[in-house]
C-alpha cells in the first residue's frame, strides 16, 4: 500500500494557493523527488525506434499495467500496490509520451500496441495478464485484439469504452493548454466537481482513508511536464477508440470490467453493452467510489485476485 498522504487543502484554499504559490511549490517539489528517486527498479529500452520506460518488481505471473490519462509508470505502481497482493511480477509501463517513454513514429493505438509486443519479446514473455486504467483501455484493447495469443486475461478499471460516444471529450487544443498549466491542474484536483467525478462524493464527505487514497492517485499526475505529450496523445486516441477504429470484437481474453455503478464517463448501459460484446466479458459495478473507485480497496483486491487466479470466473456480472 502507498504511505498515507498528507492532508490536502480545501478547494478554496488550493485556489488561493495558486496565487500565493507556496503549497503548490511544496507539492510540485515533492512530486519531482518521487519521480526522480523511485522506490522500485526502473528500466529503459529502445523498441521500434522509441524509448520505453517501465517499473518492474515482484515475482510470480507477469502483470502488465497500463496507466490512465495523466499518469505514468508511477500511477501503474500505485494501482498495483492497492489492488494486487504479493506473488506478481508487476510491469508498470509508461505509455507513449509519459515519463521516460518517447513517442513512436506511429503514435496511434496500433503503434503503441506494436511497442508493447516488442517489449514482451525483449523480456522473453509469451503471455501476460493485462490491466488498463481509464484511458489506458484504448491501447489495451488494441493490444488484446491484435495479439490475442499474448493476453492471458484483461482487466479494465473505469475504462474509456467505445460505446460511450455520447460522453463529451475536451477539445485537443484545451488539453494542450492544460498540459502547460500545472498550477491550475494541481488546484483543480481539489475542486468539488473533480473530486465528485473521481471519488463519487463531495470532498467533505470523504473519510480520512478515502482522502488519502485519492491524494495518492492525484500525486501521480505531477510533475506535469513529463506527461504533457502523453496527455495530448490520449485525447487523440480516445477519439480513435470511440470512433470504433479499435478491434474490440477480436478481444477473446477473459475480461473483467470494473466500473462504478454511477459512473459518469462510462454509464451503466454503456458498460453493460460493452461487456456483452465480449465472448468472455464480465462487468462488476461497485456502489460509489467514482472514477477512481475510492474506498473499495479490500473488496477490489479480492475480486482482482480471483480474476487473475481464474480469469474464466471473474465474479458476478452487474
Amino acid at each position: 500500500m502507498s504511505p498515507p498522504a498528507s492532508p490536502r487543502p480545501s478547494w478554496p484554499a488550493r485556489a488561493t494557493a495558486v496565487v500565493s504559490g507556496r503549497a503548490y511549490r511544496r507539492d510540485a517539489a515533492a512530486a519531482a523527488r518521487r519521480l526522480a528517486h523511485p522506490d522500485v527498479p526502473l528500466h529503459d529500452l529502445d523498441i521500434a525506434g522509441t524509448t520505453v520506460r517501465w517499473a518492474r518488481y515482484g515475482q510470480g505471473p507477469p502483470v502488465l499495467v497500463l496507466h490512465g490519462s495523466g499518469g505514468g509508470w508511477d500511477q501503474g505502481v500505485d494501482w498495483a500496490r492497492r489492488r494486487l497482493g504479493p506473488g506478481h511480477d508487476v510491469l508498470a509501463v509508461s505509455r507513449a509520451g509519459y515519463p521516460g517513454s518517447g513517442v513512436p513514429a506511429d503514435p496511434s493505438t496500433r503503434g503503441q500496441s506494436a511497442v508493447l509486443a516488442g517489449l514482451l519479446d525483449a523480456l522473453g514473455l509469451d503471455r501476460v495478464d493485462v490491466v488498463a486504467l481509464s484511458a489506458g483501455s484504448a491501447t489495451a484493447l488494441r493490444f488484446a485484439g491484435e495479439h490475442p495469443e499474448r493476453v492471458r486475461s484483461l482487466l479494465l478499471e473505469s475504462p474509456l469504452l467505445p460505446t460511450a460516444g455520447r460522453a463529451p471529450l475536451p477539445p485537443v487544443a484545451l488539453v494542450r493548454l492544460l498540459a502547460r498549466a500545472e498550477p491550475l491542474v494541481w488546484a483543480m484536483t481539489a475542486s468539488p466537481a473533480l473530486v465528485g467525478l473521481a471519488a463519487g462524493a463531495r470532498p467533505r464527505d470523504l473519510d480520512p482513508a478515502a482522502r488519502a487514497e485519492l491524494a495518492a492517485v492525484n500525486d501521480t499526475l505531477l510533475p506535469l511536464a513529463p506527461r504533457a505529450r502523453g496527455l495530448v496523445l490520449d485525447a487523440v486516441q480516445a477519439r480513435e477508440l470511440l470512433a470504433g477504429d479499435v478491434p474490440v470484437d477480436r478481444v477473446v481474453a477473459p475480461t473483467l470490467v470494473l466500473n462504478a455503478a454511477a459512473a459518469v464517463l462510462a454509464p451503466h448501459a454503456d458498460a453493460a453493452a460493452f461487456a456483452a460484446r465480449l465472448p468472455r466479458g464480465r462487468l462488476v459495478e461497485p456502489e460509489g467510489g467514482g472514477h477512481v473507485l475510492v474506498g473499495h480497496v479490500e473488496e477490489l483486491r479480492a475480486l482482482v485476485a480471483g480474476h487473475l487466479s481464474d480469469p474464466g470466473d471473474a465474479g458476478p456480472s452487474g
